[in-house]
């Protein structure tokens, strides 16, 4: 017979493959990660709420909701600058507080929170990359005891496997990035080629000389090297530079 939980962990990384292979973009993905997860742990009789913050510089928002409450809910121990979920962040631990009405671990924020009608939360830290961001995984729940020792156990390895999609999120994020960088760099380079070749036939210089010219009107200018290349094209009669990447 299967394991059931052996079962319950392929279904997972199984769905966070499809969130990262239906989502565009990390934004998006973080979302969706964030609807998945509160359906995760909510049941018919009780919702679960799920927020995810992220922590860079010790600045911390949520990037990620799974609806208006639970973000709302976030937002609370922001005001604070303190909380389960800031502290799972900062410290890299798990923070379980079973009931808001009987801990007193953050008076001021206990208070404002069992305001909203909160009893319960679960705070999981989110494994990244590099060390320079933090990230949490926030359950909440109006129930008291709303997760038990065996759903905090689930939830701990439900991060598990969902931190593996999140860091593939990023670093795809990061090699899209690196590659439009890269692309928006070739292009600046072919306009101040095309730009260079101009000035060379107009003015019977060397290249080196050309480059000079561009580089002096540049500074004159003060605006970048390749504005002043596509307005040299511009004026000798070329239209709009493209560069082919095959």
């Amino acid at each position: 017979m299967e394991d059931p939980q052996l079962a319950e962990t392929t279904t997972v990384v199984a769905d966070i493959q499809d969130l990262l292979l239906s989502t565009p973009d990390v934004e998006a993905f973080l979302e969706e990660l964030a609807r998945h997860s509160a359906s995760m742990f909510s049941s018919p009789e009780a919702e679960v709420y799920c927020g995810i913050t992220l922590m860079r510089h010790r600045t911390a928002g949520t990037v990620a909701s799974s609806s208006e409450r639970a973000r709302q809910l976030d937002e609370v121990q922001y005001a604070y600058a303190d909380g389960p979920c800031l502290h799972a962040c900062r410290e890299g631990t798990q923070v379980h507080i079973p009931d808001f009405e009987k801990d007193n671990t953050w008076p001021d924020y206990n208070e404002a929170i069992t305001g909203h009608g909160l009893r319960s939360v679960l705070a999981v830290p989110f494994p990244l990359p590099d060390n320079t961001s933090m990230a949490g995984l926030n359950l909440y729940s109006d129930r008291p005891n709303a997760f038990d020792q065996a759903a905090v156990q689930r939830a701990n390895d439900y991060v598990g496997q969902a931190s593996k999609g999140l860091q593939l999120a990023v670093l795809i994020a990061q090699h899209s990035q690196t590659a439009a960088n890269l692309r928006a760099a070739m292009e600046s380079r072919t306009v101040i080629d095309v730009a260079t070749g101009i000035i060379i036939a107009q003015n019977r210089c060397t290249q080196e000389e050309a480059m000079e010219l561009i580089k002096k009107a540049s500074s004159n200018r003060n605006v970048k090297l390749r504005v002043v290349a596509q307005a040299i094209v511009e004026s000798a009669g070329g239209g709009p530079i493209q560069t082919v990447f095959k």
